[in-house]
């Protein structure tokens, strides 16, 4: 018992209000009237981070024949080198990174059920467990992140820990920002919902981009 409840507690999830997870630089290529940068700064654990940018594209979804534009993904990676632009390797050859980050601009207001329900859709199309304790976390705090606003960025970090272990940390388009910790191989479950095997089209037509070399 005693080893259970040291295993849930390092899965303690905490929310808090803080600067933000990204600090942008550089103005790159514009994407649906979104101004996309080249590198980012990220802060983890006490130490700064610089994330590259290594592709971006649109999220858009059918809706009753219709493909509605949901948000301009753009991936950053701390090392480019390691990271592989393919179908096939770009979601193994994040354990090469010491962080890892995506940031959605939302063209349009989505509610946090709809936000949850598609990152749900994600991870079972690529056989990872919901019941998983460090996915429920995240997807606990995607339902308690609120709904994503139209101009506004949603931004999940990934991030290797010194102790071996893997944390993510979820940005609401309000700026809240939760800190998820799971074992070794959380980020790669976490980010298969865009670089895994697509759940759709639009997810599909998203990785082809983020992957455009």
């Amino acid at each position: 018992m005693k080893h259970l409840i040291a295993g849930l507690a390092t899965l303690l999830l905490s929310v808090h209000a803080s600067a933000a997870l990204l600090t942008p630089e550089g103005s790159g290529e514009k994407i649906e009237k979104v101004t996309l940068s080249n590198t980012a700064t990220a802060q983890v654990a006490d130490e700064s981070v610089k994330l590259t940018s290594v592709g971006a594209g649109l999220r858009a979804k059918k809706v009753v024949f219709v493909n509605v534009k949901v948000y301009v993904g753009q991936l950053f990676v701390s090392n480019t080198e390691s990271f592989k632009k393919s179908d096939a390797e770009a979601l193994g050859s994040l354990k090469d990174q010491q962080a890892v980050a995506i940031q959605l601009h939302f063209l349009r207001d989505v509610d946090a059920d709809n936000v949850q329900k598609s990152f749900k859709e994600a991870l079972k199309a690529n056989n990872i467990s919901l019941e998983d304790a460090a996915v429920k976390q995240f997807l606990d705090s995607v339902s308690q992140g609120g709904e994503a606003k139209d101009g506004k960025a949603l931004t999940i970090l990934g991030a290797k820990l010194k102790d071996g272990s893997e944390s993510i940390f979820y940005e609401t388009t309000a700026g809240n920002v939760s800190e998820i910790k799971g074992p070794a191989g959380f980020i790669e479950k976490v980010f298969a919902i865009w670089l895994g095997k697509p759940s759709d089209d639009g997810v599909a037509n998203l990785k082809k981009s983020i992957l455009k070399k």
